[in-house]
C-alpha cells in the first residue's frame, strides 16, 4: 500500500545577527553648523549574542537629526554625526588595538558639551537646551552601551563593570540630571541654576575625558580633549 508523502516542512531563516540600532538617544557631536544640529538617536538591542554592529536606519535618522537641530540648536562634528555607524564589532579580540573609530561617538560627545554648556548657561536659551535633553534622557543607556562594546574589544568578562564605563555612565547622569535641575525641580532657580548646570556639563566632560585618557587610543584629537578637561 503507498503510504502518502508527508508535506515538505519549511523553516524560516535564522535571523541576521542582532544590531544596536540608533533612533531616540543622542548623538551629541559639535560643529558650528546649526542646520546640522545635535543627533537624536537610540540604541535597541535586538536578537542573540554574537557578532553585532552599531547601525542606523537612513531615512528616519536624518529626519531626527533635523528635529534635534531645530529643538536644541546644537551642532554636529562632521562625520560623527552626519554618518554615525557601523562603528564596530562586538566582541573580544586578543589582537585589538585601540583606534579612534571605534570610540569617535564618544569623544564627538564631550566636544560638543560646549555647546550644551553655553545654553544652560544663559537663561534666554534654555527652552532649546530642554528640548535637547528631554530627547537624551529617552535613552540614557545610549553612551553607557557605546563604551561597554568598546572595552570588550579588551576585556573578556565584566566589560560593564570596567572603571572606564562607569565614566561614562557618571557622565551621562550628570548630562541627564540638568533636565530638572533647569526645570527648577532641584530648589534652584535663575543664575544659580544655570551655574550649577555649566558645572555639570563641566564634570561630564573631565569624566569623558578620562575615559579618553584610559581608553589606549593614541590620536591628536583625542590627546587634545584630555589636556582640555583635566
Amino acid at each position: 500500500r503507498l503510504l502518502a508523502t508527508p508535506p515538505r516542512q519549511h523553516f524560516p531563516l535564522d535571523p541576521p545577527p542582532p544590531t544596536m540600532k540608533l533612533s531616540s538617544a543622542i548623538i551629541l557631536a559639535a560643529a558650528l553648523s546649526a542646520a546640522d544640529a545635535f543627533s537624536p538617536a537610540s540604541m535597541k538591542a535586538a536578537g542573540r549574542a554574537g557578532s553585532t554592529s552599531l547601525s542606523m536606519s537612513g531615512s528616519s535618522a536624518e529626519v531626527d537629526r533635523r528635529a534635534f537641530a531645530s529643538a536644541a540648536g546644537l551642532a554636529a562634528v562632521g562625520a560623527v554625526v552626519a554618518n554615525p555607524a557601523p562603528a564596530f564589532a562586538l566582541g573580544f579580540d586578543t589582537n585589538y588595538k585601540p583606534k579612534y573609530e571605534d570610540l569617535k561617538q564618544i569623544y564627538g560627545l564631550g566636544v560638543t558639551l560646549d555647546n550644551l554648556a553655553a545654553k544652560v548657561g544663559d537663561q534666554d536659551q534654555w527652552g532649546a537646551a530642554l528640548d535637547g535633553l528631554r530627547l537624551f534622557n529617552k535613552d540614557p543607556g545610549f553612551y553607557p552601551g557605546y563604551a561597554r562594546n568598546y572595552v570588550s574589544k579588551s576585556v573578556k568578562n565584566n566589560a560593564d563593570g570596567d572603571a572606564r564605563v562607569g565614566y561614562v555612565r557618571q557622565a551621562c547622569n550628570q548630562i541627564g540630571s540638568i533636565e530638572e535641575l533647569l526645570e527648577g525641580r532641584q530648589g534652584l532657580q535663575g543664575g544659580e541654576a544655570a551655574k550649577e548646570a555649566v558645572s555639570r556639563v563641566r564634570n561630564a566632560q573631565r569624566l569623558i575625558g578620562k575615559f579618553l585618557a584610559e581608553s589606549g587610543v593614541e590620536d591628536e584629537k583625542v590627546a587634545a580633549y584630555i589636556s582640555a578637561h583635566p
